[in-house]
This record gives C-alpha cells, structure tokens and sequence, in this order.
C-alpha cells in the first residue's frame, strides 16, 4: 500500500506526537510510524519533573534558557491539551529541596545555588534545621538544601495518553507496531520510507524523532548521529503513612511524591545498549536515596520500570535539518527532559516546516554543531 502525506514523523512519544500536533494544527496532512505503542518507551517514564536545565550552565546558556521558555509554554499547553481530550496530564506545582548530605555534596550544592538563584529569586539556601521544618522526613545526617519553591512535575503516561487523543482528534494518521525499515530516497532528496508491514509512506518531510533509536535509523542516510541509550531505571514505592511535602533532589538521583498515593525513587544514569532489563546493580545505585528520607525504608515497592532515554554526546538534544539533505529533519536527543522540552519543540519545528526558517531559540541545537569536533 502506498500513502502520501505532508509530514512523516518517526517515533511516537512526547517530542513526536507533540510536532504532529503542532503540524496538524497548521494544517499539514500527518502520519507517525510508532515501532511499537505510543508513549511505551522513556515518555512512560514515572517521575515527570519539570525542573529547568542547570546543570553546570549559566541561566544565558542556549539550552537553559531553551528549557526555561518551555515551561513556561507547557503550562500554558496543558490546559489546552485537557480541556481538547479531557484527559488531565497531572500537573502539580510543589516546592523543590535540593539537598546534602555530606561536605562534598554541600560544596556542590553551594556552586547550584549560585547558578539556580540567578535563574531564581525565589531560590534560597537553608540550613539543615530550616530544612527539616519544612520536612520533618529528612535525615538528621542532611547538611545543607537549596530551596527552590513553586516546581512543577507530571504524570508522563497520562501526558502521553492525552497528546495521542489530541492527535487523532486533528486527524493525525497513527500507525503503531509499525517500523521504518528503510528510506525512500534520491540524490540526497527524502521522500518518505518503507514499513516493516510492505508499505510505502510518501512524505514532503520526514522527521526523525525515535528516541534513542535515532542514531541506528540515521545510518540509512550514512549520518553518524550522536545519539546513544541511556536506561534509567526507577523504584515507585506505595506512599502509605509516608507523606512528603516537597520534591527532592540529591547527587544520587530524585524523590517525588505523586496524587496516585506513590512515592518515584530514580533514575538510573547507565550506558548500555538496547536493554530495558531491570537489574539488582541498578537498583543498588537508588538505595542511598533512602539515607536522605529514612522512613522510606518502610514503605512497600509497587512497581520497577526502566526505559532508555536519548542522550547525546554533548547533552543536548539535535533539532533541525539533516545536512546536506532535502526532506529530513531531526529532532532527537531530549535526554532526562524530553516531556519537559515536548510541548516547545513540537512549536518550533512545526513552524520551521511550515516556513523553512529555523527560530532562534533552536539554532544552537542544529546537527551542525558536532562538524567542529570531527563527529559528523
């Protein structure tokens, strides 16, 4: 069977459902070819947070400030999203304790501070006692913590549940357990792809958005992508009698507190490759997040997951055209804050296809990038 559309996107989680959505919106006949179901890899995930970028970069850093600007655009999606599918995507906004728990920790954490507050009027630092009024459920062993209020975080399956209503609801065509297998092409021109199914799906643009899958699919078009997967795996514990009043934040990984009545332990940093698998040595690397909230100890293990997220090789995820070809986009790379950086990235690629122009805020995040340090 063959189809034509305007816009083929390949992967359907966060980033690709919300370009399709985007792009249906402005009018543009739209397919996505999901290998699998919508959502079911790293935009499963349980944790959600949607705490900016700061790591290490200063609040006029390119990508901080990318992640600033799309919180901001989430919150005010969200709504729109609920009210158009009725789904709710969970949104809490809940104060954020970034804490330590010894001297190396705190020497750290003063140098967050530094970069947070900048970002941050609002972010303080608290001693351990001011820390534990605010939340009786800390060690005694805490030393320091960064208070940061009014964060937010989600719930990413019912996120994910309501971008795909949102898009069959704009008549995005939806192909799940469906696998591009190989690309239509001609003189460096993308014309769409083949299915595992036999299919031809004819395109205008295709754009790559398979998450940590992307780099094996650029290598149709001998592109050496910097994408590799990064499986984090996550503890959800049942709250019980364990109630927490913030979010927390720590060298070994984060804690949260969701409306469901459970508790998400993560993530896992482990470089691997394709496997999902849920391993004791992953495991082990969340224990010590029981040292900052002991009474956790108590509580029962409902659910172990683990996914792979997209990272890159500079941290950073790959928005824009491919090089050299006409027809094939990227956008790929979200790493840890793909739902976060979802509802903006679909904006701004949809409004680039539509007018062949690349938006400021997504310049520094062009393929090119890599061509300085010998990685194309």
């Amino acid at each position: 069977m063959r189809e034509s559309f305007d816009i083929c996107v390949i992967g359907g989680g966060v980033i690709g459902l919300s370009i399709a959505i985007h792009a249906a919106q402005k009018g543009a006949k739209v397919v996505i070819v999901e290998k699998g179901k919508l959502g079911q890899e790293a935009s499963g995930g349980r944790a959600g947070l949607l705490t900016t970028v700061s790591e290490g970069s200063s609040e006029e850093h390119p990508y901080s400030k990318l992640s600033r600007e799309a919180l901001q655009y989430l919150l005010h999606w969200i709504p729109e999203l609920h009210s158009k599918t009725q789904i709710s995507s969970g949104l809490v906004q809940q104060d954020l304790m970034r804490l330590s728990i010894n001297q190396e920790e705190t020497v750290i954490l003063e140098e967050t501070f530094q970069i947070q507050s900048a970002a941050n009027s609002k972010t303080t630092i608290l001693s351990a006692e001011k820390a534990r009024e605010i939340e009786p459920l800390l060690s005694s062993h805490i030393q320091m913590a960064v208070h940061s209020p009014g964060e937010y975080h989600l719930d990413p399956v019912q996120f994910s549940h309501a971008l795909a209503k949102m898009a069959r609801t704009l008549g995005v065509a939806i192909k799940e357990q469906t696998e591009a297998v190989q690309l239509i092409q001609q003189n460096q021109r993308l014309y769409g792809i083949l299915t595992n199914h036999g299919d031809q799906i004819r395109a205008k643009t295709t754009v790559l958005a398979a998450g940590a899958w992307s780099g094996l699919l650029a290598r149709w078009a001998k592109l050496k992508l910097p994408v590799y997967p990064l499986k984090g795996q996550i503890m959800v514990l049942k709250q019980g009698d364990v109630d927490l009043n913030v979010m927390i934040n720590t060298s070994k990984g984060y804690i949260l507190s969701k409306p469901n009545g459970t508790i998400v332990l993560g993530a896992t940093n482990e470089r691997e490759k394709f496997n999902k698998a849920i391993t004791p040595k992953g495991l082990e690397q969340l224990l010590p997040l029981f040292d900052y909230v002991p009474e956790l100890k108590q509580c029962e293990i409902q659910e172990l997951w683990a996914g792979l997220r997209p990272a890159t090789s500079d941290g950073q995820p790959i928005i824009g055209v491919v090089p050299g070809w006409e027809g094939f986009y990227l956008a790929t790379g979200h790493t840890r804050h793909g739902v976060l950086l979802s509802g903006l990235t679909g904006h701004l690629v949809a409004q680039e296809l539509e007018n062949n122009k690349t938006p400021h805020l997504l310049k520094a995040f062009c393929f090119e990038r890599f061509a300085a340090v010998g990685m194309r």
